[in-house]
């Protein structure tokens, strides 16, 4: 039983959400038409965007407008990238927007059901590159402020089922082993401890199980938009007479060597690195999201090798963590106007008392503004809904918020 409590640590808290709170003194302006909205499409239920219209053909492509607020460059001929069915290009009329077309709402959900070969080709790795491309065109002097959140509103426009937001809020999707994290988010590690194995046992039996420690980190905004981690409280141990028979020597970490950086992501080595290597999971950091990809790339074709000399070939930060531990992320929720942390992957059925569904009201965040989002009170798909960082609920005060 304590060895299935091990494992579940492992695989159960595989997850992470994330939100930016953050925000430049230029804020990213966004032309908007239109909330959040809980629809039906093939008799399937679909979350459409605030950048996607309404009354938007399912399936016809999706053009939005994207504005960093800031001149661009006044003359410049190869402000452009187009990969699959995505493109960007400078705006006509102000150097400072980018013209953005995303693939049909109908053609992405294929390609999130695994179904590409549809469309004779791989949406996902077109994505990959047209990220690739913003990051490369601000660098190169494209579409005003370097700083400006195009890879972000790429992501969060798209159509999504309602129960896998992740994609939209932190990149993580199937085949890949890791989640960006921002700051807002609340980091989780836990450690499970076992006495030395005899000779004939194999290792972590139940018997020699001994406990479970457990530490929070906050990712938190700091200078130049640069991102830290600050320990939340004192390790705790379960059973408390834990603490007198280890000593922390590893697998909670200071932080303090890890720089501060732009970008960072969490690795889940349980799906890269073979059972008998100790690995389980790793932190790395980067000066922008694109590195990350590159890295990311690179430890899923060297599995077995650790980040440490990857990252160092790209000049990303790495932090690993060896043996019996789980790193799982938090999101922060309001309910009722109650901040609440809660597991990535919680859906709406699990903090919305009985009977409340019809006075529910949702307002989530898209960029740097809330919006709300529509749906039928007599649908009950909205109960699958997966909640996201920084979402608010609310519902009739009559029934009490669920501890």
């Amino acid at each position: 039983m304590l060895l299935k409590l091990g494992q579940t640590l492992l695989c159960g808290f595989l997850c992470a959400m994330i939100m930016q709170v953050g925000c430049s003194a230029k804020k990213p302006i966004v032309s908007l038409s239109a909330p959040f909205r809980l629809e039906s499409l093939n008799h399937d239920s679909v979350l459409l965007t605030p950048a996607i219209p309404e009354g938007h053909a399912s399936g016809a492509a999706v053009q939005v407008m994207f504005n960093s607020g800031t001149p661009g460059p006044s003359v410049r001929t190869n402000c452009s990238a187009e990969r699959g069915p995505f493109r960007l290009e400078q705006g006509k009329n102000d150097a400072g927007s980018v013209q953005i077309t995303l693939p049909a709402p109908e053609r992405w959900l294929r390609d999130l059901e695994g179904q590409a070969e549809v469309t004779g080709g791989d949406d996902f790795e077109s994505l990959d590159a047209i990220l690739a491309d913003v990051d490369r065109l601000q660098q190169e002097g494209c579409f005003g402020e370097k700083n400006a959140s195009i890879r972000e509103f790429i992501l969060q426009s798209l159509p999504i089922r309602p129960n896998v937001n992740s994609l939209n809020t932190h990149g993580y999707r199937a085949g890949r082993s890791g989640v960006d994290l921002k700051p807002g988010m609340r980091l989780k590690i836990e450690r499970a401890y076992f006495r030395p194995a005899q000779a004939g046992e194999e290792g972590h039996e139940a018997k020699n199980f001994l406990g479970v420690s457990t530490v929070y980190f906050d990712l938190e905004l700091a200078s130049e938009n640069e991102t830290r981690f600050r320990q939340v409280g004192d390790i705790r141990y379960s059973p408390a007479s834990l603490a007198q028979n280890v000593q922390e020597t590893s697998g909670y970490p200071s932080f303090s060597g890890i720089p501060q950086e732009l970008s960072y992501r969490l690795l889940f080595y349980s799906y890269l690195v073979p059972k008998e290597h100790t690995l389980s999971a790793a932190i790395i950091g980067a000066r922008n999201p694109s590195q990350l990809d590159e890295l990311d790339k690179d430890l899923r074709a060297q599995s077995e090798e650790g980040c440490k000399n990857a990252a160092a070939a790209r000049a990303a930060a790495c932090f690993e963590f060896d043996g019996f531990v789980a790193l799982s992320t938090l999101i922060n929720v309001e309910l009722n106007g109650k901040p609440k942390f809660v597991e990535w992957g919680t859906k709406i059925k699990d903090v919305l008392p009985k009977n409340s569904l019809k006075s529910l009201r949702i307002q989530r965040q898209f960029m740097n503004s809330y919006s709300e989002l529509n749906f039928d009170p007599g649908d009950s798909n909205v109960l699958s809904l997966a909640l996201v960082n920084g979402d608010r609920l609310t519902w009739s005060k009559k029934v009490s918020v669920p501890r």
